[in-house]
């Protein structure tokens, strides 16, 4: 992914900045302090990653206006496009990403993930940006701290460090368990629980007192129970005495009312309300006798007025035909008027047919009267028809075969499009059009790339059987132990041989064993032998396998040349050509069936170009025949086809009319014969119902007709109405009737139920049931009230005993004794309560001491933390080992590649002083060689070299993203500050080489030397724009200033020794300055510079007087000497120089010789106050060379201070 255009619409203190054509390769963007470089690099992340909470703080809304957010020019795999992002949607919004494609398409995020090849923020923060921050957290950690966060960037610095995470885990197990004699979360709960375990069973020995003390509590209690249910059961006895002494009144009523509802028992049930009922049906029989009366009268006057009305029978007995006639009313009405209508309508047409036929006479050509023209009928029409078919056919294939042909063109120039687009594309990327081609370049890049992971695989080879190597040679050797065994058997073999020729043969078993020991003596030989042998033989394998692998790492390298010089591509890695080079390919070869098909097309093409031309040729043959017929039926032979199909159709239209004025005339007729017979019916019926008017039209006499029978018929349906009223009255007089039965029924049967014969008996039955309800209700009164008396003492069924006459006269002696009874029992109770008291309260003296219960709860808290700190403690040791096993992993495997890396970056760097940088494996730590062969660890190097070292680190990680196929731009932010001048311009050109690698570069600086050095390199310098008004700048006076050259020489020793400076006296009376050339160390070991220091003189005659508080000197780092060179000017004060600049931020560019104008002026500072010299002097080389500061720059002061810092601590 390239960077190549930004615009900033509104973020923090920019507004409407554009940043436009961006250098793929390293750009550097110049600007003084509060510039806005920080607010610019935030918003590049903003862009990628979105808004987060902290930069919407800090960033949001836009301090000058402005829409909040911008867009981004990329250039990917996919192609250019713009990612635009705005952030309006509230305070959780991070921000609204669309991409724009050239073609205007806009879509979502997709192609920006697929750029950032899913790197988050953390580790594009981590990885590809580093900060001035770093840089100074750097600087301000001691060696092994330092020396510990650069390794951290080796071993897998992501989003988090596999580093971090593994010394957290060892720090966290060493917490909860350490070595004996230091403290550990363990080790402290365990001496917790012992002292817990002790006070426990001390306390357990106090508590058997309490036990006592609860026994006696209960044999109290259960005492206490017993007496209060004894006390219970007498209250009881004695409530229900008492209850039954105030039932006494109640009990005696209630026995007077039963006797006397004994008096009415046998009385029937008669149900609710009976004199009621009695009462209904009285007055029922009543309103039925008079219904029935009024009834009878209605129905004599109905046949009355029924005998009065007249009907003509005849006339109804011709209804039906009088109503089919009275339909036909509207038909009688339509063939009178549609008689009238058709005559018209067959006047009109004949006078359309003669006018038509005079019109279409006229139309035919070459005809001298309309009597002479000739009318098309069917038979000529039908000799014309095949040859009229025949040339429409014609006109219709040459029009389809014209447009085929302009369809056949139109898709051969669209092919041609696609291929000339696609080979345009190819031109552009610098990439062969020709598939073979094309084909041979991915093969040749495959190769390449094969061939670079050759060469690591046989380096790593040859480096393991370096190792082998080495090893087998210790072995050459035989190991002490198993020469010594080897001599100890040897030695005991001879003396046994030895023995056994001087001793007899008789006299001892030793020389019995001579032979045995002189096979064990050369067998021993042999056995070393064989050894030697054998090791040898390995060592001269190993070191044959060594040359062979060199060997074949050098006809790697000179293969992997040979392809180099063969390819076309030249910039980027192998794997980003790669991916282009297949990329291509396929489109290629997605181009060959648009190649085919354009072939197909020409031929098609051409195919329908004879096709259209037969075409043609046939309908120039069909309107020969069509004129042939012409004559032949004796038409013109200017007669079209089209001006026959003309008049066939009006000559057809003409033969309609015609028929149609003869149907019409057909229609008159019918319409008469119908309106005839008609007529004929009505008066036959008007003359059966003696109802003929004379004189009459048809219309009059039906309407007439049908008058007389709508009057007839009122009168039939009046007397048809007043019959079935007649009917419906003596229906009602039969209900009445029978309801009047049903009432002298239901009286009837109501005496019956009573048992009495008339109504006045019935009513006295009545009364003597009521009075009997009274007394039930009283007896029910009664027994209610002493159910309430009772309560929940019992039942009525308890107290009968006691209310019989001998119980009641028993009640006031039995109240007397339950009443004594009681009183014994409270007292006894009493007693026992203070006895309760007192062993409660001493129970609960020793039930408030909570210790031995607080200690075994305290106990267990103890076991479950040990248990939880050793579940911790496991977990964590997995975890940890798990952990040193990838990294072990990662170490053996990735971590060399990108140390190897970082080595050839920190070596140029250097200068070659550090060629390697390494880890010993299974070590925390990174060591660094130097040239003579020496390995340092890295907290012993200087500052500045350990700035070096974790910039050339950082570059190994972004390259190693890189042959991943991670390429994103890598943003710097004044990384150069600390570095002296010969530092900072081999970094410079070490940075420019690795971004012309294919990795794009933004380098964010507020110091102009470093721009001016990167403006030498050629690269892409920008100065942001200024966000304040332009200051006006005065004119100083050259000064005169004095040069006597004063050598001071340095002894080159270790890192950060002192530097001593002789300073010459001040000289007044000489014009022009001079310069010391004096020699000091650097931050980085053993590396020569140089420092020039001038004595500067006002140009009047005025004492020169030291500032009051001198400040200190500076010793920044080498000032590199530049020949003299034409100056290049800017109008906003700044100076470059060199050659002159390709483009200036601001202002037209100036150019001047040096013979015509003079040298900027220079800044003057005053020297630390040292013991032998007071004067003033600047750092920096003559007025013909160097860096100038302007002293109206607002970077001049910090500049200034930096470089006394640095001063400081060297």
């Amino acid at each position: 992914m390239k960077l190549t255009e930004l615009h900033v619409d509104g973020f923090g203190v920019w507004n409407e900045l554009r940043l436009r054509e961006l250098s793929p390769s390293i750009t550097v963007l110049y600007g003084p302090n509060e510039a806005g470089k920080t607010t610019l690099m935030h918003f590049l992340r903003a862009m990628l990653y979105g808004v987060t909470k902290e930069r919407r703080e800090r960033y949001l809304p836009p301090r000058n206006g402005g829409r909040p957010g911008g867009s981004l020019g990329l250039i990917t795999d996919d192609g250019p496009f713009d990612v635009v992002r705005y952030v309006e949607r509230g305070d959780d919004d991070r921000g609204r990403v669309t991409i724009n494609l050239p073609d205007g398409e806009a879509q979502g995020d997709r192609l920006l993930r697929d750029a950032l090849e899913s790197v988050d923020e953390r580790t594009y923060c981590n990885v590809f940006a580093i900060g001035l921050d770093e840089i100074n957290e750097l600087g301000a950690l001691e060696g092994a701290e330092a020396a510990r966060w650069i390794y951290r960037l080796t071993s897998g610095l992501d989003r988090v460090s596999l580093y971090d995470v593994i010394q957290g885990l060892r720090t966290s197990r060493k917490q909860l368990i350490a070595p004996a004699g230091e403290s550990s979360v363990i080790g402290d709960l365990l001496g917790k629980r012992d002292k817990l375990q002790v006070e426990i069973e001390q306390l357990a020995i106090d508590s058997r007192r309490w036990s006592k003390l609860a026994v006696e509590i209960d044999e109290v209690e259960s005492q206490s129970k017993q007496l209060q249910a004894e006390l219970k059961e007498t209250e009881k006895k004695a409530r229900r005495i008492e209850i039954a002494l105030g039932l006494k009144p109640l009990w005696t009523e209630r026995e007077r009312v039963i006797e006397q509802r004994r008096q009415y028992d046998g009385l029937p049930d008669l149900g609710d309300k009976p004199l009621v009922k009695l009462d209904e049906l009285n007055e029922k029989a009543q309103d039925h006798a008079r219904q029935r009366h009024t009834l009878r009268g209605q129905r004599r006057e109905l046949h009355k007025e029924m005998k009065e009305l007249g009907v003509n029978e005849a006339l109804m007995r011709s209804c039906c035909r009088l109503d089919a006639l009275a339909e036909q009313t509207d038909w009688l009405d339509a063939l009178e008027r549609q008689g009238a209508e058709l005559g018209e309508e067959v006047e009109r047409l004949d006078a359309r047919v003669e006018s038509e036929t005079a019109r279409l006479a006229k139309l035919w050509r070459h005809k001298p009267s309309p009597e002479a023209a000739p009318e098309l009928d069917d038979d000529t029409l039908e000799t014309l028809k095949p040859i009229i078919e025949s040339v429409r056919d014609a006109e219709k294939l040459v029009a389809d075969a014209k447009k085929e042909l302009d369809a056949l063109r139109g898709h051969e120039r669209n092919y041609d499009a696609q291929l000339e687009g696609a080979l345009t594309s190819s031109e552009k990327l610098g990439l062969p059009s020709n598939i073979e081609d094309a084909g041979e370049l991915v093969a040749t890049l495959r190769r390449r790339l094969k061939a670079e992971q050759k060469v690591e695989q046989s380096r790593r080879t040859v480096a393991d059987l370096e190792d082998q190597e080495a090893r087998l040679i210790e072995r050459q050797v035989l190991p002490i132990e198993l020469f010594l065994l080897l001599t100890a058997a040897f030695a005991a073999a001879v003396v046994v041989v030895f023995w056994g020729w001087v001793a007899p043969a008789d006299t001892s078993w030793i020389a019995k064993a001579g032979l045995p020991a002189l096979l064990a003596a050369g067998g021993c030989w042999f056995v070393r032998y064989l050894l030697e042998d054998a090791q040898a033989t390995q060592l001269d394998t190993c070191r044959q396998q060594l040359d062979a692998a060199k060997r074949e790492v050098q006809a790697t390298l000179t293969e992997q040349d040979v392809l180099d010089e063969d390819l076309p591509l030249k910039e980027g890695s192998v794997v980003v050509r790669l991916q282009h080079a297949e990329k291509h390919l396929e489109e290629l070869e997605r181009m060959l069936p648009v190649e085919a098909e354009r072939r197909k097309a020409n031929q098609r093409t051409a195919s329908a170009e004879e096709f259209y031309r037969s075409a043609k040729e046939d309908l120039a043959k069909a309107e020969k025949e069509w004129r042939v017929a012409l004559k032949t039926v004796g038409l013109p032979d200017e007669t079209t086809a089209s001006e026959i199909e003309k008049l066939a159709g009006q000559y057809r239209a003409l033969f309609e009319l015609r028929s149609k004025a003869e149907v019409k005339q057909e229609e008159i007729e019918r319409c008469e014969r119908e309106h005839e017979k008609l007529g004929k019916r009505i008066v036959a019926l008007a003359e059966e119902a003696n109802l003929v008017l004379e004189d009459a039209e048809l219309p009059d006499q039906l309407d007439h007709l049908l008058s007389e029978r709508r009057l007839q018929q009122t009168r039939i349906d009046h007397r048809k109405k007043l019959r079935e009223r007649s009917k419906e009255l003596r229906e009602k007089e039969r209900k009445h009737a029978a309801l009047a039965e049903r009432v002298e029924s239901d009286l009837h049967a109501l005496f019956t139920m009573a048992r009495v014969e008339d109504e006045q008996a019935f009513r006295q039955l009545v009364a003597d049931i009521e009075t009997a309800a009274k007394l039930d209700e009283t007896r029910g009164r009664l027994t209610r009230e002493i159910a309430a008396a009772i309560g929940a003492y019992g039942t009525e069924a308890d107290f009968v005993e006691l209310m019989n006459r001998e119980g009641v006269l028993r009640l006031d002696g039995a109240w007397a004794e339950l009443t004594a009874e009681h009183d014994a029992l409270e007292k006894q109770l009493r007693e026992l309560a203070v006895r309760k008291a007192t062993l409660t309260k001493e129970r609960q003296a020793m039930v408030e001491d909570t210790s031995l219960a607080d200690k075994q709860v305290e106990l267990d808290l103890v076991e479950a933390q040990i248990d939880a700190a050793k579940q911790r403690w496991r977990e964590r040791a997995a975890i940890g080992a798990m952990l040193d096993l990838i990294r072990t992993d990662y170490e053996q495997h990735r971590q060399p590649e990108t140390l190897q890396e970082a080595s050839r970056y920190l070596e140029q760097l250097t200068r070659g002083r550090y060629p390697r940088v390494w880890t010993p494996l299974a070590d925390d730590v990174l060591m660094v060689d130097t040239a003579d062969g020496e390995s340092l660890p890295v907290e012993s190097l200087s500052r500045g070299t350990r700035e070096q070292l974790f910039l050339g680190v950082r570059m190994a990680l972004v390259a190693t993203f890189a042959r991943r196929g991670v390429s994103l731009p890598m943003i710097l932010d004044d990384v150069l500050v600390n570095f002296d001048d010969t530092r900072a311009r081999i970094a410079a050109s070490v940075l420019s080489d690795f971004a012309k690698d294919g990795h794009q570069v933004l380098l964010f600086t507020c110091h102009e030397h470093v721009r001016r050095m990167f403006n030498d390199l050629g690269a892409d310098v920008r100065r942001l724009p200024s966000r304040y008004e332009e200051e006006v700048e005065e004119e100083i006076e050259a000064v005169v200033v004095a040069e006597p050259v004063v050598e001071e020489v340095f002894d080159e020793s270790e890192v950060e020794e002192a530097i001593e400076i002789e300073e010459p006296a001040v000289q007044e009376d000489v014009e022009q300055p001079s310069f010391v050339d004096a020699e000091y160390l650097p931050l980085a070991p053993v590396v020569e510079t140089r420092r020039f220091v001038e004595q500067v003189v006002e140009p009047v005659d005025e004492e020169v007087e030291e500032d009051e508080e001198p400040q200190p000197a500076y010793a920044a780092p080498a000032i590199a000497i530049l020949p003299e060179r034409a100056y290049t000017y800017a109008e906003n004060g700044g100076v470059e120089y060199g050659a002159p600049a390709a483009a200036v931020a601001y202002g037209e560019r100036r150019e001047y010789a040096d013979a015509h104008n003079e040298a900027p002026y220079r800044a003057v500072y005053e020297a630390d106050e040292r013991p032998s010299d007071n004067g003033y002097f600047t750092y920096g080389p003559p007025s013909s060379s160097g860096y100038d500061i302007d002293p109206e720059t607002p970077m001049s002061s910090s500049w200034l201070d930096e470089a006394r810092e640095a001063w400081a601590e060297t």
